[in-house]
This record gives C-alpha cells, sequence and structure tokens, in this order.
C-alpha cells in the first residue's frame, strides 16, 4: 500500500497520530505507576515465596551420580621466598652494640666492602684501660724473671765457687793449726831436754806444753769447721739458694701468664675495635635479617641507631641463584608431606617445578594469638633459572601427594560425620538410604571411596537439607556434615601413592588441594543430654557447663523458666543453622593450608 500523496490528507494524518501517541503515552504512564505499586507492597512477599520454593526445590534435587574419575591430591599454601644458600653478617661485639650507620637495604655490594658500622666509643675506652694494665703486667714480667735468673746464679755461684773457697780456707786453717801443733811439740821436747839438763825452769816447761795443746785445739776446731761444711752447710745453703730461685722462677710464670692473659686481652678488643667496621664477605645483595616474635611480627628493628646483641645476625647475603620456598603445612596433612615429593610454585606471573627437600619436626613457632594452630615448615627447592627471584616474594606452592587414576568418588560435601564413621544417603525406590563409606584420600571438592556405595549410584550432595531432624541421633548428637572433619579424619595417608618425578609438571585434571578442614560451617560435634548432665539428675544446670556464654544458651533453651534444661527441651532445642550438608567445595580457605 502506498503512501497518499496529497499534503492536506497527509497533514491530517499526521495530526490523528499525534493525538493518539500522546493517548498511548498516558495509559503507559498510569500502568507504570500501577505497577511499581504493586511491586512495592507486593513485591518482597512474592519473591521471598519464589525464591523459597526455589531454594526447596533446589534443596531436595540436589544429587551426584557416583562415578570414576582421576583424583589429584595435593597440598597448597602460600610460601615465602628465601635462598637455600646465605651468609649470615653477624654482630660479633660482645655485649652487643649499636649500629652507627648501615648501607641501605637491597643493595648489591662487592666483596671486602663496607655494609656496617657498630658504636666503637666503649671497646675504645676498654682499649685504652687495658693498654696500662699489660703495660704494668710486662714491667712485673720483666722484674721476676731477672730475679729468677738472678736465683739461679745464686745457686750455682754458691755451688761451685763460696763452698769451695770455704773449703780451701778450712783446710788451710788445718794445715796451719797441724803446723803450729808440731811446732809447739818440737819446742816442749827441746824444752823438757833442756830442764832435764838444768838450763830450762818448770815454769817455761809448762808454758811450752800449754802450746802444745792450744795448738791442738786450733786443730781440731778447724778439722770439726770442714766437717760442718762439708756435710751440713753446703746441703743447707744450697737448699736455700735454690728455693729461692724456684720461687723467683714460679714468679716469673705467673706474671709471665698475666701478660699474656693481659695481652689476649688487648688483643681481643683490637679485634673487637676491628670488628665495628663489617665488610662484606661477598659479593651479593644486602637483605636487613628480621627475627620473628611469637607474636608474628619482627623482634629486632635493623636501622642505624638501633642496639644489636652478641651474635644477632644483621644482614644476610643471599645466593641468588639457589632459591627455596618456605610454606606452612598444617598439622592435619604434616604426614602426607615427605621429602622428593614434587612441587608446582607460581611467583607472580612465572611458573616453576620444584621438590620438597625437607619438613620440620617440630611446629613452627606462632604469634601468640594463634597458638592453637600448629603448622610444619617444609622447604621446597626451586629448580631451573631463579633470575629475578628474590627473598621475601611470595610463592604459590602445591606439592603433589597423590595422583589416583580411575578411582570412585563422591563429593566432600555428600559426606556425613558420626564420631570416627562415615555415611551418605543414596536415592533409592524408596527414599534416601544411609551407607556406611570407607574413604581415602581426598581434594577440596571429591573424596575417594574405597567402599560403600557402587558406581552409577545417585548420592545426595545436601543431606542436611534434605533429610532435616532425620540426621539426628537417639541420644541426641548431631551428625556434622562438613568437609572440615571429613578431610580431617579420612584415609591412611601413609599408604598414598607415590607422586610422578619424571615429568614435573603442574598436574592436570580434577580439583587441586587437600580438602583439609573448610574454614565454613560449624564444624563442632554437639554434645549429648548424657554428657552435659553430668550429676545425672535429669536437668542441665550452668554449674555444669563451663564453656562462655553458658548461661545465655541456657535462658534461650529453658522454656519452662525453672532455670535448667530438661531433656525434652535440649531434643527440642533451636537447631543450627545449616550448611548444606558441608562446605568441602564451596568452603572458605582450608586451614590446614589446603584449597
Amino acid at each position: 500500500m502506498q503512501r497518499p500523496s496529497n499534503s492536506k490528507t497527509s497533514s491530517v494524518v499526521a495530526s490523528d497520530h499525534r493525538r493518539n501517541g500522546n493517548a498511548v503515552v498516558v495509559v503507559l504512564a498510569l500502568l507504570a505507576i500501577l505497577v511499581v505499586v504493586g511491586a512495592y507492597i507486593f513485591g518482597p512477599g512474592l519473591l521471598s515465596q519464589i525464591n523459597a520454593g526455589s531454594e526447596t526445590s533446589d534443596s531436595k534435587a540436589m544429587t551426584h551420580k557416583v562415578g570414576r574419575e582421576n583424583l589429584v591430591v595435593t597440598v597448597t599454601d602460600d610460601g615465602e621466598l628465601q635462598s637455600a644458600s646465605n651468609v649470615d653478617v653477624k654482630c660479633e661485639i660482645s655485649g652487643g652494640s649499636t649500629i652507627l650507620w648501615i648501607i641501605d637495604d637491597g643493595t648489591v655490594v662487592e666483596a671486602d666492602q663496607k655494609i656496617v658500622e657498630l658504636d666503637s666509643s666503649g671497646i675504645e675506652e676498654q682499649l685504652a684501660a687495658q693498654t696500662g694494665v699489660y703495660e704494668k703486667a710486662l714491667a712485673a714480667q720483666i722484674k721476676a724473671t731477672e730475679d729468677a735468673a738472678a736465683a739461679a746464679i745464686a745457686v750455682k755461684e754458691y755451688v761451685e765457687g763460696t763452698f769451695l773457697k770455704d773449703v780451701q780456707e778450712v783446710e788451710a786453717q788445718i794445715t796451719i793449726a797441724q803446723e803450729n801443733m808440731r811446732s809447739a811439740q818440737n819446742v816442749l821436747d827441746h824444752t823438757e831436754r833442756m830442764a832435764r839438763k838444768g838450763f830450762a825452769t818448770p815454769l817455761q816447761v809448762e808454758a811450752d806444753e800449754f802450746a802444745v795443746k792450744r795448738a791442738k785445739l786450733e786443730l781440731d776446731f778447724a778439722q770439726t769447721s770442714k766437717d760442718v761444711l762439708e756435710k751440713f752447710t753446703r746441703e743447707k745453703t744450697t737448699k736455700g739458694l735454690e728455693a729461692t730461685r724456684d720461687a723467683a722462677q714460679a714468679l716469673a710464670r705467673s706474671e709471665q701468664a698475666a701478660v699474656q692473659l693481659e695481652k689476649a686481652k688487648l688483643d681481643k678488643l683490637t679485634k673487637q675495635l676491628e670488628k665495628c667496621v663489617i665488610l662484606a664477605p661477598k659479593a651479593g645483595m644486602v637483605v636487613y635479617f628480621a627475627e620473628r616474635s611469637r607474636y608474628g611480627s619482627s623482634s629486632s628493628q635493623i636501622e642505624e641507631g638501633s642496639p644489636v646483641r652478641e651474635r644477632q645476625t644483621i644482614i644476610q647475603l643471599p645466593d641468588l641463584t639457589q632459591m627455596q620456598a618456605k610454606m606452612p603445612v598444617h598439622e592435619s596433612k604434616v604426614e602426607q608431606v615427605h621429602p622428593g615429593q614434587r612441587v608446582y610454585l607460581k611467583v607472580l606471573d612465572r611458573e616453576f617445578q620444584g621438590s620438597v627437600t625437607s619438613i620440620a619436626n617440630q611446629p613452627e613457632s606462632k604469634s601468640f594469638f594463634a597458638a592453637k594452630v600448629k603448622e610444619y615448615p617444609a622447604e621446597v627447592r626451586i629448580e631451573g633459572d631463579c633470575e629475578g627471584l628474590r627473598p621475601g616474594m611470595t610463592a604459590e606452592v602445591e606439592i603433589l601427594i597423590a595422583n589416583l587414576e580411575n578411582v570412585l568418588t563422591v563429593p566432600v560435601s555428600a559426606v556425613v560425620v558420626k564420631g570416627d564413621q562415615f555415611f551418605g544417603y543414596v536415592q533409592s525406590a524408596d527414599g534416601p538410604q544411609k551407607r556406611e563409606l570407607l574413604l581415602g584420600l581426598s581434594n577440596d571438592k571429591f573424596v575417594e571411596v574405597k567402599d560403600g556405595v557402587a558406581e552409577g549410584e545417585e548420592i545426595l550432595m545436601n543431606p542436611r537439607a534434605v533429610m532435616g531432624d532425620q540426621l539426628n541421633d537417639d541420644d541426641g548428637e548431631e551428625e556434622e556434615g562438613e568437609s572440615e572433619k571429613v578431610n580431617s579424619r579420612f584415609g591412611d595417608t601413609s599408604k598414598a601413592p607415590a607422586p610422578p618425578s619424571a615429568s614435573g609438571k603442574k598436574p592436570s585434571g580434577g580439583a587441586q588441594g587437600v580438602g583439609g578442614s573448610g574454614s565454613s560451617g560449624g564444624g563442632r560435634k554437639t554434645p549429648s543430654f548424657a554428657s552435659l548432665d553430668k550429676n545425672g539428675d535429669k536437668k542441665i544446670t550452668s554449674d555444669e557447663i563451663t564453656w562462655p556464654g553458658a548461661d545465655a544458651m541456657i535462658s534461650k533453651i529453658d522454656k519452662d523458666g525453672d532455670g535448667a534444661i530438661s531433656e525434652t527441651e535440649w531434643k527440642n532445642r533451636p537447631k543450627r543453622p545449616s550448611s548444606g550438608g558441608g562446605s568441602g567445595a564451596g568452603g572458605g580457605r582450608p586451614e590446614s593450608g589446603a584449597r
């Protein structure tokens, strides 16, 4: 149909169109206002009903067909890069010192380049005082040495000189006395002959007799003096001189030892003074060393003016060609990690391969507020070119625990924990059927099932939402379905297959991470009424519950207001909100470091 060509007709038609268009706009505006008002009044209720119906429908239809697949089990966490070979630069000043100057962190230095200067004022004062002490000791040692030498000469002088001279003098006296006695005897004999002839008087005879006696006494005295000299004086004098010599020599040795001691102190202070200026032992990049306290913060600050302890590491010079990563392993997974296991690492946008070199046998010190979290540090060697990597960088570390092929698996969220047993609910013609499961290893999404279900069966993924209160046992203990409990108990990890070591590539297929202990969901086992009723009076009172908030819990469950919880009130208590049967697949970050 052709548009009319008459201009008048066209003008009339256009006018009608404008009028009709205005009317339509008014009607549409009124309808929009009515829709907005209706949505405001009735919308929230309708949406909540729609959402509730959707949730109910979804929650009752979540099943998983049991099948076989490859299950990759890994332990994953963030690690910190560090050099596998570090040269530590320590403070070697006795009693510690203070940093006067230090080279900037991250500076690349050459060997024998000055990197740290420590305060030397105290050492300089000690060095000056010690120099005076050493000189005094040296003077005393010199005197004692000379005295010892003189005492030794005195002994030799007496034995080889003085004693022989004394002997000669005594022997001379003996000879003279003998000659005097012979002469006196001759005179006496002559006088006696002359007296018989009448030429000598008796008085002269008596005088000559006395002269003989005197000469004999002098001879006896000389002989006795020789005997005393040889038998007693020699030995006594020699012993005395030798004692003086030995004492002088001992004193000399003592003074010499004192000098050596003072000299050692002087040398030590001299070396200490030299060590106040620290030179780089090798070329490398300077990294300030920071010790971690139990609160997680650095226990010592490396900067100018900061005190440093003796033997405290100030700087590390890492070998950047040999790098490793240090990652924490949760205590629930530490038995699964062994040296030699293959590792995949990612640093920034770079990927690396490596292997576990060691796992600590003691947990690492943690913050005071996280003291209950036990993590064991594992060291992972990085293979290949490490150029561009720096200590302190964060690495995503993934340790391959096992690569299970063609194993029967179910979702972690489908497993329900009861004590040390595991259960699942399989769809059947008569409704959900409870099965006890024998589990193996798992990651954060799937767990290996060794017995309990068959391939092709449909298992509930959300047993809590479907079964509701049927999950509760007769004793009132509630069965938990959180992956936090599932993954902390299943599997004999000591029999995990050895990881592949040929390719060393990041495993493909299956989920990554070991389902350690998802952080969402409750995870605590509800105690039974009998375990809380400690006195057996069929009532739970505040003095039988010791945890915080017990009074508030009792008042919430106590419906009759008698201040105690009866067994009926305990069974009818408000239940914790359901997490959909577990959070193994979509929970928060696992506390074990797995994902």
